[in-house]
């Protein structure tokens, strides 16, 4: 009995660990931006934003057309949401292409980046 016992103590220790370990090593991931990568939006589009799977500790977040910054500052996470960055517009964009590049720490403590395109016609 007491073998039995053992056995099931030790098996119930590796699951829960496997399970910690699996957990751990689940990244956060980008689940939406605004306006939506790869689509169009209105040139009256007043801010960017990027909401992720899971809590961000801080990022960055800025926006070219042809390589000239037209976000105003650096961006950082949105006070309504700790899994959204946002950064506000200029005001008068063009229509065209634009590049969003962001950067964050996840809660887990893992350094991400990345980039979307979206583009911006008069409606």
């Amino acid at each position: 009995m007491r073998t039995t016992t053992r056995w099931s103590a030790a098996a119930l220790a590796t699951i829960a660990s496997l399970a910690l370990a699996t957990a751990a090593q689940a990244h956060t991931e980008v689940a939406s931006t605004s306006p939506r990568s790869g689509r169009t939006a209105s040139t009256a589009t007043r801010s960017v934003t990027v909401t992720f799977t899971g809590q961000i500790r801080r990022g960055t977040l800025s926006v070219t057309r042809a390589g000239r910054k037209v976000s105003r500052g650096s961006g950082g996470v949105d006070p309504r949401s700790v899994k959204r960055l946002r950064v506000a517009l200029g005001s008068r964009l063009k229509a065209g292409r634009y590049v969003a590049r962001w950067s964050i720490v996840a809660a887990d403590g893992h350094r991400q980046s990345g980039t979307f395109r979206f583009r911006l016609a008069r409606r």
